[in-house]
């Protein structure tokens, strides 16, 4: 134990720490003291928008990785000078939001977030830099775990420690609180070690253009474009109402610390989970396996918008915690298989920012959707948003085939992820459909591209499985305020399973004989 403890860079876990405080400010501290004030959820959601700096953070790195600050490079060289002059502003950025009147000052507000998220993305940039750097007095694992480990200990763990002061002190009190914190931290920086630096990730438009022709021309580019921009979209978007709904269900700081606990040990489940799931399989299928938990817990929340009980909030935070971690690990991992080591800073810049750019922009409309839709459907719409990374996870766990039964098995698994999340949806107004003709249709279809997809499934099998898929989707809808169990949609639901397989039973016999 004691050799562990000496082979660990203790600094690192504490900059981890420090990393992560300004995504509290501007993530969880910041939203449940919005709305703590009774701030709207439109304005909560475009304050989300600031995340795009951090998303182009690549556009000043070369800056960052180059510019020596006076008098700090001589004292501490290129990257802990950034570090500490990050560190420093961040603290003064924090301890300003402390002295800010949200009646009166609001557009205040709005520019110190800004600038938290921009010195929070210079941190980042001079910290990763000097990790990369730090390699010739710890190995590379052990530098990037301590780092992981402390972030996840100042999003969690002091995040928890955050939400049980909530009763004694004031969220004014808490940002001065994390203001001097971040000053403390700095003082680590003050206390590593020195390292050999080069200037690294200088931006050059010739290996720009060189990163994105090598990209361009892989098999599926586009599409792989597509799956890297929208694998975390729903979560992504879901995050910045996550604790407006926890302050309007009325949960307290302490339960909230609670939670935080459980979604710290989540993590480190999810993330072992991942690595066993990758070793057995493979990370296509473990990709695939993670972008359905995702829209499945995502899903959950609007189950907790329903029935806020704090045995639900633990459970079903710790289950989404869970998905999160593992589908992170997961997406890095296929990350990491897409970049060609000739251009590996570039590239991993581009689908970082891929990445992070497009749930930004859907995560600044999540307020207006909020109040739109309420919680319970803006949840929902959450589900539908990842669907697109089911289906082409899916794709390439097929090896990206594209003949007709590939593309009908794509159809079908779209059809039935959009038939449950509809079936929970919460429609306002009379539906001028027939209720039981609508479920009949709807399972006729579904069924009956199915069976056509199908390559060597049984075909029994098939219908059991879509029954038993219709009598869950009926039977969660009991749990709803506003659905409720009815035989005759279950008979309607049999019905259409049913008349699908004569159809398909009487077109294959009727091939055959033609053949």
């Amino acid at each position: 134990m004691i050799d562990v403890l000496k082979k660990t860079p203790i600094n690192f876990i504490f900059l981890g720490i420090s990393a992560s405080l300004p995504y509290f400010v501007t993530g969880a501290g910041l939203t449940r003291w919005l709305r703590t004030e009774e701030i709207g959820l439109a304005e909560i959601g475009w304050l989300s928008l600031g995340g795009l700096i951090v998303a182009i953070n690549f556009v000043w790195a070369p800056f960052i990785n180059s510019f020596k600050i006076p008098i700090l490079y001589d004292l501490l060289g290129l990257r802990r000078s950034w570090l500490v002059f990050s560190q420093w502003i961040l603290a003064i950025l924090v301890f300003s939001l402390s002295l800010i009147d949200l009646k009166v000052d609001f557009s205040a507000l709005i520019l110190f977030i800004m600038l938290i998220f921009f010195f929070g993305s210079v941190q980042d940039i001079s910290l990763d830099a000097y990790r990369v750097e730090y390699d010739k007095f710890n190995e590379v694992s052990t530098l990037a775990s301590s780092y992981i480990i402390g972030w996840r200990i100042g999003s969690y763990l002091l995040g928890s420690l955050i939400f049980s002061q909530e009763g004694i002190l004031s969220w004014l009190e808490i940002f001065r609180v994390i203001a001097l914190l971040l000053i403390l931290l700095s003082s680590i920086s003050f206390l590593s070690k020195r390292v050999d630096e080069v200037a690294i990730n200088k931006f050059n438009y010739s290996e720009f253009f060189d990163a994105m022709k090598n990209l361009i021309l892989r098999k599926d580019f586009v599409i792989v474009l597509i799956f890297i921009a929208f694998y975390r979209v729903s979560d992504t978007v879901l995050g910045y109402m996550a604790y407006p709904l926890y302050t309007d269900l009325g949960f307290s700081g302490a339960e909230l610390a609670y939670k935080n606990l459980g979604n710290f040990i989540a993590t480190f489940f999810g993330a072992f989970l991942a690595v066993k799931v990758i070793q057995k399989t493979t990370v296509i299928r473990a990709l695939f396996f993670g972008s359905i938990l995702i829209l499945s817990t995502n899903v959950l929340f609007s189950y907790l918008f329903l029935y806020p009980s704090f045995t639900n909030l633990i459970t079903i935070n710790f289950a989404d915690t869970i998905a999160q971690a593992f589908a992170t690990a997961c997406f890095l991992a296929y990350l990491v298989s897409l970049i060609d080591r000739s251009f590996t800073a570039t590239q991993h810049a581009l689908f970082t920012s891929l990445m992070l750019i497009p749930g930004y922009l859907f995560r600044g409309y999540s307020g207006v959707l909020v109040e739109q839709v309420d919680y319970y459907n803006f949840f929902i719409i959450c589900g539908f948003i990842g669907i697109p990374s089911v289906i082409i996870s899916f794709y390439f766990h097929r090896g990206s085939a594209r003949d007709t039964k590939s593309i009908l098995k794509l159809i079908t698994i779209a059809f039935a992820i959009s038939i449950g999340l509809l079936s929970l949806f919460s429609f306002e107004g009379q539906v001028f459909v027939n209720d039981s003709l609508l479920h009949l249709g709807t399972y006729f279809a579904l069924t009956l591209v199915a069976l056509v997809s199908r390559s060597q499934t049984n075909i029994f099998l098939i219908c059991t499985t879509i029954f038993i898929f219709s009598f869950g989707l009926e039977t969660a809808q009991f749990f709803t305020n506003f659905r409720s169990f009815e035989f005759f949609d279950i008979f309607a639901n049999f019905l259409g399973i049913v008349l699908a397989y004569f159809c398909f039973y009487f077109f294959q016999k009727n091939l055959k004989n033609t053949l």
